[in-house]
């Protein structure tokens, strides 16, 4: 997040599931049964008579093997109805992690400047290092004074971006490029030129909240708890989409931002959310990239979509 009033802090998984696999199953991160290497996929199925299916209800004629998806919900009336009352430039995706499919997108492959979203490519892959060993999460990034562990926590907690710039420069840019391509399998972006689009933050955003390569309980209790507990600093760091949801859903969320000050307008503002929604067990993720779209009107996007999921 780049802001010329308001640069954060000093200056903008599978994820949260959990902490120890059983118990966090039917929660916030949960992980998909059939990538746990079986021989063949189980076949999927749509719930009958459009009925939810979150607790599994019954076999529904798929077999043993049968997986029955959640009622299927559709927010692109919910996007357009937005899209439509906004002036500015905008960009949205919202996808269903439950059913692994967008239910709603605006201009979702149109490039943006990231802001503090490029941090969120650089941190994963400081976990995956964490995980591996290649790094030591108690050795000091650089010149922060800080750990690596604490750098890694910070850059998302408070978008510190004197953390996240010494974590690139030990990652390197050109080769934090290539890891985005080739591991994470994200092409639409040039994060060395803080360039990306909503469908790449969404793919991002899934790695976070599956984080297959991250297991260590401490790790993923970290990247869970940055995204969640960002308490108001030099600024608000949920002043955007989480603060237009209510108390009934868990944001778990990255904002980037670059204010105008001279012209007083948001030249830039993003986030990048994770949805909790315990009433449904339902999880989904939500990315706006916006140019010149006021704070309000970012709000009454959560606003729409709350409404719309009825809870």
């Amino acid at each position: 997040m780049v802001s010329k009033p308001a640069k954060e802090r000093a200056t903008v998984v599978p994820f949260f599931i959990a902490l120890i696999a059983t118990v966090l199953l039917a929660g916030f991160f949960m992980v998909y049964p059939f990538s746990t290497g079986k021989t063949s996929e189980p076949e999927i199925t749509e719930p009958e008579n459009g009925s939810g299916a979150e607790n599994g209800g019954g076999d529904h004629g798929g077999g043993a093997n049968a997986v029955v998806l959640p009622e299927k919900i559709d927010l692109q009336p919910v996007v357009n109805e937005w899209i439509s009352s906004i002036s500015g430039r905008a960009s949205v995706m919202i996808y269903d992690l439950d059913r692994n499919e967008i239910i709603g997108e605006y201009n979702s492959t149109e490039l943006f400047n990231t802001a503090s979203l490029y941090k969120l490519f650089l941190v994963y892959e400081g976990y995956r290092r964490l995980e591996s060993g290649e790094w030591n999460a108690d050795d000091i990034a650089g010149s922060t004074g800080l750990s690596i562990l604490e750098c890694l926590d910070l850059s998302i907690r408070e978008s510190y971006s004197p953390c996240a710039e010494t974590l690139w420069a030990m990652i390197g840019h050109e080769e934090l490029d290539n890891i985005i391509t080739s591991d994470f399998g994200i092409t639409g972006s040039y994060i060395s030129g803080i360039t990306s689009n909503a469908n790449d933050i969404v793919e991002m955003m899934k790695i976070f909240y599956h984080h297959t390569e991250i297991s260590n309980p401490t790790y993923i209790e970290k990247m869970k708890d940055s995204f969640l507990n960002q308490p108001i600093t030099t600024y608000n760091w949920r002043q955007g989409l989480p603060s237009g949801f209510s108390d009934k859903i868990l944001v778990y969320n990255k904002v980037g931002w670059d204010y105008d000050v001279d012209g007083e307008y948001w030249n830039l503002y993003h986030d990048a959310a994770i949805l909790d929604v315990p009433s449904l067990n339902r999880h989904f993720i939500v990315v706006e990239m916006t140019h010149a779209v006021s704070l309000d009107n970012i709000k009454n996007l959560a606003a729409r979509i709350e409404a719309a999921l009825n809870i």
